[in-house]
């Protein structure tokens, strides 16, 4: 029940008629079915039982005018009349094998057909004994037919009967299976009627239990009936809010104790709104009244933002100044950077070519040393010479004289080469000294090259920041330019604002007009005024006592201060209220 409570109308109503079609179907397809079943038995029993029965009659009733024919013709007293029986003989015998044929077409058990064999056979049997007596009859003289009497009583008329009792077994047969086939309808028929009328009476149970069921749940649905559903829909369309609903009998979410829940809310929102309309109407009143001390605020906030705006701009021009000359300062400081870095280099350079000029004076104090070397070896020999010439005698006085001469030039080259190197370590001496003082002088020139850099670097920060003070300055005018004119419209604003304050009142009281359309209990609302908007007020006047402590830059936006207008209501003086908006 349940499950069926969550379909809807359509679902339900379409489903009960869907089951109510499906039974109808089933009967009408079982009556068709039934239907067809009689109607391809009848067609058997027809095509094969009563038509067999009809060619077994028929052959049946050959065979008997075979032999009526046969003992006419004996009693024939002309032999015109004994030629027309013994042509019907033939006749009636053509007849029966016809009919014999047909029948045979129409057994199909094995049985029925060795019965049709065994008749055909008793027949032929017969029609040759009916031969031999026409045989036997035709010399004889009409009216003394004694021998083919004879034979037709003691042979012929034995095989007839047989013939005729076998005949007669096979319409008994045909006969009897169309009995049979007539029971198998009657009972086709009976099972069919007793088949259908249960499924009848089951689908017209069927159909009034779901319609029941529909009708209990749609009626639980709606709460109670359709007409007292369109009444109260009336009633709430009329603007009755008064009438008393009953829900006594209606379950919950239904459509009755949804519009009665729904009556209960129009009447406290009609009771809300009738509350409202005259607190409304007052701060209509009250904001109408504070925007002239508004207007009056905003001008004089609009002169002081045009004394701002000139004073602005005379900082802006003077930093603008400012940020010129640190410009050119930075250019400079620049410039004077680049004038370093090159010094550095050149003191580097002499540097390295103090570097040199003192390896190179190593190398002449060696060479020197070498050749002092030389020298004192020289005099060693030139002594050693002398003492030999000295030793030879007269003859080696000359080469003494050469060795004297050598020795002397020895002792010269010597105390040369003795000044030189004095005068060389005292030059290495004076050039290791002026290497030191040049890489003093460098890592001096460096120090310079890193501190125009820094200062350079200070120069170039001061120079942007004064261009964004510039920026800034710019930016700061063009808010105060953008705030003068925002605090001009917000004049043009309050005038506008006056105006709708007037139209908010007028619009109060068409309201309260269009409210009372709705009939509500008047006692019950005008206890329920005040504490509606006592229960409104009460958090919005919070906000506002607040709002009274706060410093100038934590004041809160536009919407919040418009709702602590709406909330400070009559009990603030007007000069309280336009204070804190």
């Amino acid at each position: 029940m349940s499950r069926i409570a969550t379909l809807t109308v359509r679902t339900k109503l379409t489903g009960a008629f869907l089951i109510v079609a499906i039974i109808a179907a089933l009967i009408g397809w079982l009556g068709v079915r039934a239907t067809g079943e009689v109607n391809t038995m009848a067609t058997r029993m027809y095509d094969v039982e009563l038509v067999g029965l009809y060619h077994a009659e028929t052959a049946n009733a050959q065979l008997i005018g075979a032999g009526r024919s046969a003992r006419t013709a004996l009693l024939a007293q002309t032999f015109g009349a004994r030629d027309v029986e013994v042509k019907r003989v033939a006749e009636h015998f053509v007849g029966v094998k016809a009919a014999l044929d047909q029948l045979d077409v129409l057994f199909v058990t094995e049985a029925g057909k060795k019965a049709v064999q065994s008749t055909r056979a008793a027949i032929a049997a017969y029609e040759a004994g009916i031969d031999k007596v026409l045989v036997l009859l035709k010399p004889e003289a009409p009216g003394q037919a004694n021998n083919s009497t004879i034979e037709l009583l003691e042979n012929a008329r034995p095989l007839g009967d047989a013939a005729e009792d076998l005949m007669i077994k096979l319409v008994n047969e045909k006969r009897m299976n169309a009995e049979r086939f007539a029971g198998e309808i009657a009972v086709v028929y009976s099972d069919t009627v007793i088949s259908l009328s249960v499924l009848t009476i089951v689908g017209a149970i069927l159909a009034m239990l779901l319609g029941w069921i529909i009708t209990r749940v749609i009626t639980r649905q709606l709460g109670g009936e359709p007409v007292q559903v369109a009444a109260i829909a009336d009633s709430i369309a009329g603007g009755n809010l008064m009438n008393h609903i009953d829900t006594s009998r209606a379950a919950e979410g239904s459509v009755i104790a949804a519009m009665s829940t729904m009556q209960e809310g129009l009447r406290k929102l009609v009771m809300s709104v009738l509350a409202s309309s005259d607190s409304i109407a007052t701060g209509a009143g009250q904001i109408a009244s504070g925007n002239a001390d508004l207007s009056q605020r905003t001008e004089e906030q609009a002169a002081n933002l045009t004394e701002t705006a000139a004073a602005m701009e005379e900082l802006s021009s003077t930093v603008h100044s400012n940020a010129d000359v640190a410009r050119q300062a930075a250019q400079r400081a620049t410039t004077a950077s680049a004038s370093a870095s090159k010094g550095g280099e050149v003191v580097s350079n002499v540097v390295a070519t103090m570097a040199g000029i003192n390896d190179s004076s190593k190398r002449i104090v060696d060479i020197i040393g070498v050749i002092d070397t030389i020298a004192f070896q020289t005099n060693i020999l030139a002594l050693n010479a002398a003492v030999e010439a000295a030793r030879a005698g007269e003859q080696g006085r000359g080469f003494a004289v050469v060795a004297s001469e050598v020795r002397s030039l020895a002792q010269k080259s010597a105390a040369a080469a003795k000044d030189i190197k004095t005068l060389i370590d005292d030059s290495v001496v004076k050039v290791d000294l002026g290497s030191k003082l040049v890489d003093e002088a460098g890592a001096a020139m460096q120090g310079i090259v890193e501190e125009v850099k820094q200062v350079t670097d200070l120069i170039s920060e001061i120079s942007a920041a004064t261009d964004e003070q510039t920026s800034g300055l710019s930016q700061i005018n063009d808010a105060v330019l953008q705030l003068s004119d925002v605090t001009q419209q917000n004049a043009a604003l309050v005038e506008e604002s006056a105006t709708a304050s007037s139209s908010l009142s007028e619009q109060a009281g068409m309201l309260v007009d269009v409210v009372s359309f709705f009939k509500v209990d008047q006692n019950v609302a005008s206890a329920a005024a005040p504490v509606l908007v006592n229960q409104r007020m009460a958090p919005q006047m919070t906000a506002t006592s607040r709002g009274r402590g706060e410093s100038p830059s934590a004041r809160p936006t536009a919407p919040a201060a418009r709702m602590r207008l709406a909330a400070a209501g009559p009990q603030g003086s007007k000069s309280d209220e336009w204070e804190e908006f």
